[in-house]
């Protein structure tokens, strides 16, 4: 069996961006935003786990549609999509929230605790004392 395009090119564009944008409602529902996710500490564990269920629900929706409709370009086009979405979502979750930039696994930036001012202990302030505010 040969694979080829089986529907007319604006119905494969028509179903792969179909696809595309049935990727991106996946990851949304699946996952926080980007800016929430690069917020957070580099290498969450939840956000890959998350990010993992999505592709694989993803993916799954590419194939059963693959199956449906035998063509190619649509399959292309949606799985495009799905590299793209997914390594932006990775990209987030790598990046490290006080440097923006990728750090490794569990490595901290350098200089974070190096300039820090400690906070002054204030456990044995009585209630209704001047703290200095």
């Amino acid at each position: 069996m040969s694979l080829k395009s089986v529907l007319k090119p604006e119905s494969s564009v028509t179903v792969g961006l179909a696809e595309a944008a049935a990727v991106y409602v996946i990851y949304q529902s699946a996952l926080p935003n980007h800016a929430d996710i690069r917020s957070a500490h580099p290498d969450n564990t939840d956000i890959e786990g998350a990010r993992k269920r999505a592709a694989w629900k993803a993916a799954s929706i590419l194939g059963l549609v693959f199956l449906i409709t035998q063509d190619l370009n649509s399959f292309l086009i949606g799985g495009a999509a799905l590299t793209g979405i997914d390594l932006m979502t990775k990209h987030a979750n790598a990046v490290h929230p006080a440097t923006g930039k990728m750090a490794g696994p569990a490595a901290p930036a350098a200089g974070d605790l190096d300039t820090a001012t400690p906070l002054p202990d204030y456990s044995d302030a009585q209630p209704g004392e001047d703290m200095g505010f």
